[in-house]
C-alpha cells in the first residue's frame, strides 16, 4: 500500500507567507549567453581581491589555522568585532566589542533581528519601495508593513505625522543608496526621523550594506552616528545598524555584522546560536587578515571609480535610448538605478519583450507595498561593462518602443 503526503497539512502555517525571491530566480533564468542581464545585485567579479585573499589564507594558515578550522564564538571573532567597533565609534560615542554580533552576511541580521523584535500584527515602518528580501524575511513572522513614499531625498520625513497613528514597533530603512532606488536619505530626515522615533518609541533598523560605495557628493553620518546625540548612553539606543563585506570584499565570504544595544544583543545571540551556532570561523579570518593587511582601504578607490564610470554609462545610455515620458533616478553610490515607466506601461509585460531582445532588468512591483510601482523596473549596473550598458540599454529601448506601439494600435 502506497503512502502520500499531504503537505498542506504538514507544512508550518507561515510558510504560506514564504515565497522565492524573485531577484534571485531572475538572477537564475538570465544565465543564457546572449541575455545582458541587468537583474542581480552583483558586484564586478574582476574586482573581488583574489590575491589578497590567497595572501591571507597563507596568514591565516601559518598563524591561526587551530582556531579558524575549529568552532568559535556566536558572536564572533573577538579581533573581527575590536575592528568593526572601532570603524563606528566616534570621540565621545565609543562602540564596544560587545555591541557587534557576526552574522553571516547581512541577510542573516536581518533575518535574526524579525525573529527576536516581530510578533504577528507589529507594524512595520519602511520605505516604499524597500528591499525585497527584507519584506520576504519578515511576512511569515507576521509583520504588518507601512509603506511610506519616498523622492530624491529618500523616505518622505513630512509624512510621518500621517503614520504616527500607525503605532509603528519597527522602522526599517536603507539611508544610503537605497535598494532599489539608489536614493540617499538627506541628513535633514535622518535627524527628522530619528526625533520621530524617539517621539514615537519606534524602533530604528538601519541597513548600510552600500555605504562605503559613494561616488559624488559628501559623505552623511550614519543615523547611529546621530542618534548618540539623541540618547545618552550609546550602548542602548534604541537602532541597530547592519553592515556586511559583502559589497567591498566577496558576497560569497558570507560575512556581515550588527551594532546592537546591549539588551537586545543577547536575545539576538541566542537566535543566532539556534540557526547556526555561529558565521564560519574561517571566513571571518580571512576577512580578518585581509582588514589587518589594508585591502579594503587600497581597493576602495579602485572599486568606487570603476562603478562610477559604469553608472555614468548607464544614465548616458538611459538618456539617448530611453522614449519620451520615461524617468529614472541618479544615485550617488550603491549599485542600482530605478526607472520609472509612463504610468500606462507594465514592467512584467516590458521584460517579456526585453527577454526577445535580449536583456533582462528586475520588474519593480515586488519592491513595493500596496501594489503600487507596476511601471517601474531596477536596474544594476556594477556588473556589466561598458560595452554591454550601452548595447543593453539600446535593446532595453527598443523593446521600451515595442510594447508602447503595441498598446497605442
Amino acid at each position: 500500500m502506497k503512502h502520500t503526503v499531504t503537505w498542506s497539512t504538514l507544512l508550518a502555517q507561515r510558510t504560506q507567507q514564504m515565497q522565492r525571491s524573485s531577484v534571485r530566480e531572475f538572477v537564475r533564468l538570465t544565465q543564457r549567453p546572449d541575455v545582458i542581464s541587468f537583474a542581480g545585485g552583483l558586484p564586478e567579479p574582476g574586482l573581488f581581491p583574489v590575491t589578497e585573499l590567497a595572501s591571507a589564507a597563507e596568514s591565516v594558515w601559518s598563524h591561526s589555522a587551530a582556531s579558524a578550522l575549529q568552532y568559535g564564538e556566536s558572536e564572533g571573532l573577538a579581533a573581527l568585532r575590536d575592528w568593526i567597533a572601532a570603524r563606528h565609534s566616534r570621540p565621545g560615542a565609543e562602540i564596544r566589542r560587545e555591541q557587534v554580533l557576526i552574522t553571516s552576511g547581512a541577510q542573516q541580521a536581518l533575518s535574526l533581528l524579525g525573529q527576536v523584535l516581530v510578533d504577528a500584527g507589529d507594524q512595520v515602518l519602511v520605505e516604499n519601495p524597500t528591499y525585497l528580501a527584507l519584506l520576504n524575511a519578515w511576512r511569515p513572522m507576521g509583520a504588518d508593513f507601512v509603506g511610506l513614499p519616498t523622492d530624491a531625498e529618500g523616505l518622505r520625513t513630512d509624512l510621518l505625522a500621517e503614520a504616527e497613528s500607525s503605532r509603528a514597533k519597527l522602522a526599517y530603512v536603507i539611508p544610503n543608496f537605497q535598494n532599489p532606488q539608489g536614493t540617499t536619505l538627506s541628513l535633514r530626515r535622518r535627524v527628522a526621523l530619528l526625533e520621530w522615533a524617539a517621539r514615537q518609541g519606534t524602533f530604528l533598523i538601519e541597513d548600510n550594506p552600500y555605504g562605503e560605495l559613494r561616488y559624488d557628493g559628501t559623505e552623511v553620518p550614519h543615523m547611529l552616528e546621530l542618534a548618540v546625540e539623541l540618547f545618552e548612553a550609546p550602548g542602548n539606543i534604541p537602532i541597530v545598524h547592519v553592515g556586511t563585506f559583502s559589497k567591498v570584499l566577496s558576497p560569497g565570504l558570507r560575512v556581515g555584522w550588527m551594532v546592537a544595544p546591549l539588551p537586545l544583543l543577547d536575545k539576538l545571540v541566542q537566535a543566532k546560536q539556534s540557526a547556526d551556532l555561529h558565521t564560519s570561523s574561517l571566513n571571518q579570518h580571512l576577512v580578518l587578515a585581509l582588514l589587518q593587511q589594508g585591502v579594503l582601504e587600497r581597493l576602495l578607490p579602485k572599486w568606487r571609480a570603476l562603478y562610477r564610470e559604469r553608472r555614468d554609462a548607464m544614465l548616458a545610455a538611459l538618456h539617448e535610448h530611453a522614449p519620451a515620458g520615461t524617468t529614472w533616478t541618479r544615485p550617488a553610490g550603491g549599485m542600482f538605478i530605478m526607472v520609472t515607466l509612463p504610468s500606462e506601461l507594465n514592467a512584467r509585460s516590458l521584460l517579456a519583450k526585453a527577454l526577445e531582445h535580449g536583456v533582462a532588468f528586475v520588474p519593480g512591483d515586488e519592491f513595493h507595498l500596496n501594489n503600487a510601482g507596476q511601471n517601474t523596473l531596477r536596474l544594476n549596473f556594477t556588473n556589466v561593462t561598458h560595452a554591454q550598458i550601452r548595447e543593453g540599454i539600446a535593446r532595453l529601448g527598443h523593446a521600451l518602443r515595442a510594447v508602447a506601439k503595441g498598446r497605442s494600435r
